[in-house]
């Protein structure tokens, strides 16, 4: 019985590896084109979540409709997506920027606390100034070169991934034949 467990698991485990390997042989090559893919994917489920939220409010009994944000949540999320899916391509190109800003502006925050941190003997301040230090200049990279950088980054996430599920795939295999041999 649960010999049949593990083998179904893994067999599910081997066809989501493999989606994902696609996945990331799309990200290597392809990296922009995966990202508008990836745009259109998010907007999509935001329309149909705002539609889902809208159509829940008028379905809902009145009692919980007096409580109920489900109608402007269902408008403005159907509104969001419509309007990522119509500028994905400028919002492709901007999200770099976006990204640069908000990682400077997260590790100044960080930054401070490492300072904050100085006045305590051994916590390590040096070693997290360090490393908010070299984000924040990732960050600036991201802002001066923003497609660059954002191809870049999208290369090597499908690098990683490619990795990370060649092995899973590897161990499901490797896994489903030892249980078989049993």
């Amino acid at each position: 019985m649960i010999k049949d467990y593990i083998l179904k698991y893994e067999k599910y485990s081997s066809l989501t590896s493999i989606m994902m390997i696609i996945l990331a042989i799309f990200l290597i090559g392809k990296p922009v084109a995966t990202l508008e893919a990836f745009v259109i994917a998010f907007s999509s489920i935001m329309i149909v979540e705002g539609i889902i939220s809208f159509v829940n409010y008028f379905t809902v009994d009145k009692t919980y409709r007096l409580t109920s944000f489900d109608l402007i949540s269902g408008i403005i999320t159907t509104l969001t997506g419509v309007l990522l899916f119509i500028y994905r391509t400028s919002l492709i190109n901007v999200f770099p920027i976006i990204l640069g800003i908000w990682i400077i502006i997260n590790n100044l925050f960080k930054m401070q606390i490492s300072i904050n941190l100085s006045t305590i003997e051994s916590s390590g301040w040096t070693y997290f100034l360090l490393l908010n230090i070299l984000l924040i200049i990732f960050g600036i990279v991201l802002i001066i070169n923003p497609f660059t950088s954002l191809v870049a980054i999208t290369t090597m996430s499908g690098i990683i991934l490619l990795i990370c599920e060649c092995i899973n795939l590897g161990e499901s295999i490797y896994l489903t034949y030892k249980i078989k041999k049993l």
